[in-house]
């Protein structure tokens, strides 16, 4: 595996097609699910295995372990597609992408069996790297990992962790040598079943249908073999395809809120017209436009420059700008279509407060809008610490 933690496309597909595709899945599949798992808190976990089905988890991954061997592009049209519908259940999809990567682009080979059950949709992985106190600054990451003979011994305490409590194994990340900082770090795949591990749920206004947890590894041990052979550095390059993927989720939860606003504005009336006859409310919609398309090509050119197989510093300009980008207009045109909406928009018989409120989130995960401006900062060649 290159420095740069990926693979660059080796199949390629129809991409209207592949579009068409994902599209027809997300109202066959997700649009059925989306608000009971909304209200009972609770992962369908049905929904995984039809994404795996369809082909939706492993897109990237190589064919060796059942991937598709395609690119960075059209797993964005997928997310995309899915967040149309609903864009927490398109989260689950994200997430098992991600962290099926870690397994089969840097596991040994018994951990790129587990990747092959993940791609079957026979077994869910989450990604537990976020802490109480850490944040965003992994490098002060407390969870410990201390070597026993054969075994490591885990302790620590994980939060905002998306579906740990469906996951069946826990991409964990703990230091085992603090006095190395980043390079005294290293993944684990640990079984969520195992002694010591305790899940318990975080009750948000957001992510409903795929629940938040707490993680907490208490003396959980561990064989050798849970260890993840790859450096700090190595897996956490692999995460700026994750923030692409981010990107194209808001950017197709905010197509839906404009796609609903016009809509709306188009056949509710007032004074004997369309309310979207005045241009206080077409020019906010026409704004809300301009962040949507802006969104679209900062999120695919992203994708294609990841897919070039460039080295990844190369890459994280474009990343971060989209990911930026996406997580800031999601929230404009969100509230855009709730204001729209008026007194409706605040009661349940309309969804814009839904998708309002689930856009709240988007500035704050996967490197906040901070880590982002610094990230693009640097690139610059501005001499921020």
């Amino acid at each position: 595996m290159s420095e740069s933690g990926r693979r660059t496309p080796v199949n390629t597909v129809d991409r209207v097609a592949f579009r068409d595709m994902c599209a027809a899945f997300a109202r066959r599949e997700v649009a059925p699910r989306w608000e009971q798992a909304d209200r009972e808190k609770i992962f369908p976990r049905d929904f995984y295995v039809a994404c795996a089905k369809a082909g939706l988890i492993g897109i990237t991954a190589d064919e060796s372990v059942g991937g598709h061997g395609l690119g960075a592009y059209e797993e964005a049209i997928a997310m995309e597609e899915l967040s149309r519908i609903n864009p927490n259940l398109a989260v689950s999809v994200l997430v098992q992408n991600v962290a099926g990567s870690i397994l089969y682009e840097y596991g040994t080979d018994a951990q790129r069996a587990i990747a092959r059950q993940v791609i079957a949709g026979e077994c869910m992985v989450a990604i537990t790297v976020t802490e109480p106190e850490a944040g965003n600054d992994i490098q002060n990451v407390r969870t410990s990992a201390q070597r026993q003979g054969d075994e490591w011994v885990l302790d620590g305490l994980k939060s905002f962790i998306t579906l740990a409590a469906s996951a069946d194994v826990l991409i964990t990340l703990a230091q085992t040598d603090r006095g190395q900082g980043r390079r005294g770090m290293q993944f684990f795949a640990v079984p969520r079943n195992t002694p010591g591990v305790v899940v318990t749920p975080i009750e948000t206004y957001v992510n409903r249908p795929a629940p938040t947890c707490r993680v907490a590894f208490n003396q959980v041990r561990v064989p050798d073999s849970a260890r993840i052979p790859a450096g700090f550095r190595e897996i956490m390059a692999g995460f700026n395809r994750e923030r692409i993927m981010v990107a194209a989720r808001w950017l197709g939860h905010m197509q839906h809120a404009l796609d609903w606003a016009r809509e709306y504005a188009l056949t509710r009336h007032q004074f004997g017209r369309p309310i979207g006859a005045n241009q206080s409310i077409a020019f906010q919609l026409a704004n809300a436009h301009v962040d949507v398309d802006a969104t679209r090509r900062l999120t695919y050119h992203a994708a294609e420059k990841w897919d070039s197989g460039c080295p990844v510093k190369d890459v994280i300009l474009d990343v971060s700008t989209a990911k930026f980008f996406a997580t800031q207009a999601v929230v404009r045109v969100t509230q855009t279509a709730l204001h729209i909406g008026g007194g409706w928009g605040l009661t349940e018989e309309l969804p814009i407060m839904r998708m309002a409120l689930d856009a709240l989130v988007a500035p704050v995960t996967v490197g906040s809008t901070e880590i982002q401006l610094r990230a693009i900062a640097k690139e610059m060649g501005l001499p921020v610490d």
